[in-house]
């Protein structure tokens, strides 16, 4: 009878220990999946400021008159005049966000385009949930006057297409998501009076 206790008892802990084991091995993917995706989100944020920064500094140059550097400025898209390729022809880049992707569950993600001339959006970053972007004057006053654009405040946020795990509880799910906001984005290239 007592080997018989002892089997019972060896295999209720034998299953204890693997269901442990388990459970670690749970975690340990989640977390790293969780990482994982937190380091992309991180990534594509910095790719895409990045990007938008290079072109927002260049804003004006080699165009013959600076207070045209700006021809289109609304919350979520800009069109800006710059001699890309330093030939002595204006191009134009635009960025905006395109609609809501709606293949993914998180109905907020679209992609970051940007545009040179007329030719083909590029998307530079997918996951986009926010693209904002405020205008300045010189002195720090806000303005929608193109030919006083001086300043430019740039918002993005970027979030996971998919529900990753906590990483401090497991059992919960969410999108990871990055934010960063350029409150002093101008050109040198475009002078204002004075």
């Amino acid at each position: 009878m007592a080997v018989i206790l002892d089997m019972i008892g060896s295999v209720l802990i034998s299953g204890y220990v693997i269901l442990l084991i388990l459970r670690i091995n749970f975690n340990m993917s989640s977390a790293s999946d969780s990482a994982t995706t937190n380091l992309g989100i991180q990534e594509s944020l910095v790719d895409a400021m990045s990007s938008v920064e290079s072109d927002f500094r260049l804003a004006g140059f080699n165009v013959p008159d600076p207070k045209n550097s700006i021809a289109i400025a609304d919350s979520q898209r800009i069109r800006i005049r710059v001699d890309l390729d330093n030939n002595n022809t204006v191009d134009s880049v635009e960025w905006y966000v395109g609609a809501p992707l709606a293949k993914y569950t998180d109905r907020q993600v679209r992609i970051l385009y940007r545009r040179v001339n007329n030719g083909t959006p590029l998307g530079i970053a997918y996951g986009v949930t926010t693209f904002k972007l405020k205008y300045f004057d010189q002195d720090g006053i806000q303005t929608s006057v193109l030919s006083m654009i001086s300043v430019i405040e740039v918002s993005i946020a970027v979030s996971s297409t998919y529900k990753i795990a906590d990483q401090i509880d497991p059992t919960q799910q969410g999108y990871a998501s990055a934010f960063w906001r350029q409150t002093r984005l101008s050109s040198r290239n475009i002078k204002r009076h004075g």
